[in-house]
């Protein structure tokens, strides 16, 4: 039986065959929009694979030939969640007594008859770098001569440490350490015999051999042997005597999370990640879909000439949609094949750089690569989809004597793309409220596609202001308008692209401005300060004096001011004896006390200014120097504070005061002071003199006066020093300093360089590839007006226009194309952010002490770079247009 519908794909696929040879440059621009984002997934999902661990593989890189790895933690029960990850005490329990290590039989007599242990030491100790700096660095101590430790930890040079004195370390390690690693004391040192590769973690590793590591390391974790595998209901029995353990048969086969008492964390939440997926097939749609609408303009007559011998408006667009699947079929296996290679070459540098670990192995998902195929033939489709309807309903006879036609936007698209841009509008808000991340993607997805639909009407609306413009503005907008099946879809394609930008650039803003408001800075931008931690065991009398002079060498020039604090009269070592500046009743947010369970409580005590500060994602609230006491120079030093703010503060600590930033610590002029004694079951207060520092503009905690100190009947002793720098040092002037104030019995210094907020490569990463589709589109759908208009210049040629007249058209088209569709993308990108970072901070909004939420930002910068991309897409297309008008000469007959 015969097929009509097949025998006519099939002409129409031979058809799209012989014009993908004839037009070769643009078969080679659609195959190549497809191939790129082809090979970007298909390098994704190979890469995942590659990455995503089996579970066997995953238990050996945790523990190597072993069943389980068990940690003893205390005598009491505890819960634990399935993989070993966290752990709790079991419900109605207290702990009771410190926990001493277990013996090896003490451990062995908890498992199995026949189990064999095997120790692991981990600790952190104070090391030497190789340029004589101080690092706080993991070093670990097993017999790596023992096969259980195969397939975690693997020596691929040398040899494993075998003495006390020997340390095998990671390639990583050693560039930081060199070939010697030693304590700053001298106590220890050890000499590099290997270099040890830990799969699932290439970063600095030290390994030292049994009885490396000092006595006092804490308690070891052990690898078991068991003759049977450590089922859920053995691990469970180990947690009644308060050992935690991650076993290879629960890893291979997890319980059923009801039998689960603890559940692993599940750091899912909101993200933009599909979001951007969900728009990127759009985009794609939209970047191929002018080059699939210069071919169904230039084969306008081929196509007409079919319609004229009989061919339907089926026959037509299945001529065009033949082109997408053959072009999206292409540049589905170009893809591929680069996505393979790519994948391949790139996974060193992949495990080196940005996933810190060994993939588990060189391997493909067919499905998923036969899905990234199945999505580009369905992409070319979808492009070529509104080209092969626009060419069907062509006017035959207009094509055939050459003439354009006149096109209009039909009023039922631009009521339906309207209806859709407010149906995803409410589609949006609607997830947003219920933090819902799929509605909010589907909401989004429809107003892109609303707007998408808008653009030809758009484009014919701004065309109406041709009128107020000189010539080659006018006519570019007319031409424009006129060639709305390529310059819409133009402009769409810049819009998605643009908003796609400026989505994931409105939430790394966000996401930077919300890390600068948690971040509590504790000294004057760039000072550093040394405590000598008085009553320490390195503390000496020389402690002080070695530590200013540490300072002073490796910051020459820094004013140097030392700090005080309150200390025991019986024990001026100890600075257990503290002033603590605190709330009365009246001022103490009420959460603290009773906190709320409901949402409208929440809401109201998010509302109540004295609980403004209680946000739990704040950086960690600690003051360098605990129950300060100083006068003028202290305030200065701490704070930054000058002038008459400066003279106030100084004259409350010299009436007894104290300065504060905490304006609720004030109540009608005083602020009460808490008296904390070791020695004293009972506390006292009293009440000083209070002066407010700003604390958006001044850092540093509380100032107590002398005379505080001795009403509380406390001495006073100096416990550190700070370094008033103009700029934050080098990283190598403090790896210096902290090996000079480890000699000195001191402490880290510590150095206030702002908050650790990554300023953005991403972003200009983002802008850049959008400039280049915006130039992309630019450049296409300006060359498929440039073609359709020949016939215009040679009519402007004839009636004097100047040469410059065609490269003023090609700039005026180029802005047009580039300028609207940047212009919708950037309402577009700003609105999706704001709706899913809205979305991110309602999900919050019940939790207590309420979280920091999210500030709406814009990335300003990112958008000045955006709304340049025009002015460049102006620029090359008048250098790269030609200035000579076409004359068109009659052939002779």
């Amino acid at each position: 039986m015969r097929m009509p519908f097949l025998g006519s794909w099939r002409t129409a696929l031979r058809v799209a065959r012989r014009e993908m040879t004839r037009t070769k440059g643009r078969s080679a621009l659609v195959i190549a929009m497809i191939a790129v984002p082809v090979c970007g997934l298909g390098y994704t999902a190979a890469s995942y694979d590659m990455f995503t661990l089996t579970g066997q593989e995953k238990a050996t890189r945790i523990l190597g030939q072993a069943d389980a790895i068990v940690w003893p933690l205390m005598p009491d029960p505890i819960v634990q969640d399935a993989p070993g990850d966290n752990w709790r005490l079991a419900e109605n329990e207290e702990q009771s007594a410190p926990f001493s290590a277990l013996t090896e039989q003490q451990v062995l007599a908890l498992l199995p008859d026949g189990t064999r242990v095997v120790p692991i030491h981990q600790t952190s100790l104070d090391l030497l770098t190789a340029t004589g700096g101080l690092v706080d660095a993991e070093i670990s101590e097993l017999d790596l001569t023992d096969p259980i430790h195969r397939g975690a930890a693997e020596i691929v040079d040398g040899r494993a440490p075998a003495a006390p004195g020997e340390v095998a370390m990671s390639r990583a390690a050693r560039e930081r350490f060199g070939d010697t690693v030693r304590t700053p004391d001298g106590s220890r040192t050890w000499t590099r015999v290997g270099t040890v590769e830990v799969p699932a973690d290439l970063g600095e590793v030290l390994m030292v051999g049994p009885g490396g590591l000092p006595e006092s390391s804490g308690m070891p974790s052990w690898l078991a042997d068991t003759p049977d595998p450590v089922l859920w209901s053995d691990v469970r029995e180990l947690n009644r005597s308060g050992i935690m353990v991650t076993s290879r048969a629960v890893l291979l086969d997890p319980p059923d999370p009801v039998e689960v008492p603890l559940q692993s964390f599940d750091s899912a939440a909101l993200s933009l990640v599909p979001v951007v997926v969900g728009l990127a097939i759009l985009e794609i749609v939209l970047l191929a879909g002018p080059a699939f609408a210069v071919g169904a303009r230039r084969r306008q007559r081929s196509l007409a000439l079919v319609a004229a011998n009989g061919g339907t408006r089926s026959h037509l667009r299945r001529i065009v949609l033949a082109d997408g699947v053959l072009l999206g079929l292409a540049g589905a296996a170009i893809g591929l094949v680069f996505a393979v290679i790519l994948a391949v070459l790139a996974r060193p540098f992949a495990e080196e750089l940005l996933v810190g670990a060994r993939a588990g192995g060189y391997r493909f998902d067919p499905p998923t690569l036969a899905g990234i195929v199945v999505l580009a033939m369905v992409t070319g489709l979808l492009a070529a989809s509104v080209p092969a309807f626009t060419a069907a309903r062509a006017d035959v006879v207009t094509a055939l004597t050459g003439r354009r036609g006149v096109i209009r936007s039909r009023r039922r698209w631009v009521v339906t793309g309207l209806a859709l841009a407010a149906g995803g509008v409410a589609i949006t808000v609607t997830g947003v409220r219920r933090v819902d991340v799929r509605m909010i993607v589907a909401g989004l997805a429809v107003v892109q596609i609303g707007l998408v639909l808008c653009t030809p009407a758009l484009v014919g609306l701004v065309a109406k202001l041709g009128g107020l413009l000189p010539p080659a503005p006018r006519i570019a907008l007319r031409d424009t308008a006129r060639n709305r099946a390529s310059s819409a879809p133009a402009v769409a394609a810049v819009m998605a692209a643009v908003a796609g930008t400026v989505t994931i650039g409105v939430y790394l803003t966000s996401a930077d401005d919300k890390a600068r408001q948690d971040y509590q800075q504790l000294l004057p931008m760039g000072y550093v300060a040394a405590n000598y931690g008085l009553g320490s065991d390195s503390y000496t009398a020389r402690t002080p004096e070695l530590v200013r002079a540490a300072l002073g060498e490796a910051l020459p020039g820094a004013a140097l001011t030392e700090i005080s604090a309150t200390v025991c009269r019986y024990d001026r070592t100890s600075t257990g004896c503290q002033l603590v500046p605190v709330r009365t009743a009246a001022q103490t947010c009420p959460g603290e006390e009773n906190p709320p369970a409901t949402p409208a409580e929440v809401d109201a005590m998010a509302a109540d200014p004295r609980c403004a500060g209680s946000h739990i994602s704040q950086g960690l609230a600690y003051s360098l120097f605990l129950s300060m006491v100083g006068d003028r120079d202290t305030v200065a030093a701490l704070t930054g504070a000058s002038g008459s703010v400066l003279d106030e503060a100084a004259a409350v600590l010299d009436r007894g005061g104290v300065v504060v930033k905490d304006p609720y610590l004030i109540d009608d002029g005083m602020v009460t002071i808490a008296v904390s004694d070791p020695e004293q079951t009972t506390s006292r207060t009293f009440t000083a003199p209070g002066f407010l520092l700003d604390d958006a503009v001044y850092p540093g905690g509380p100032v107590m006066s002398r005379a505080a100190a001795e009403k509380a009947g406390f001495d006073v002793a100096a416990i550190g020093l700070v370094a008033a720098t103009t700029a934050p040092p080098s990283t190598g002037t403090i790896d210096g300093l902290n090996a000079a104030l480890s000699a000195a019995g001191s402490r880290s210094p510590v150095v206030e360089a702002g908050p650790t907020v990554e300023e953005g490569p991403m972003l200009y990463l983002l802008a850049a590839a959008s400039a280049l589709i915006t130039l992309g589109a630019a450049a296409v759908a300006t060359g498929l007006a440039a073609a359709d208009g020949r016939a215009d210049l040679s009519t402007l040629a004839a009636v004097g226009a100047s040469p410059g007249i065609r490269r003023l058209l090609s700039i005026s088209q180029s802005g047009v194309i580039a300028g609207l569709g940047s212009l919708l993308g950037i309402l577009a990108g700003v609105g999706s952010g704001f709706a899913v970072l809205t979305a991110t901070n309602l999900s919050r909004t019940t939790e207590w002490p309420a979280p920091t939420p999210y500030p709406l930002s814009v990335p300003w910068l990112n958008l000045l770079l955006i709304l340049m991309v025009p002015l460049v897409a102006m620029l090359g297309a008048g250098l790269l247009t030609r200035a000579r008008l076409p004359i068109e000469r009659r052939r002779p007959t």
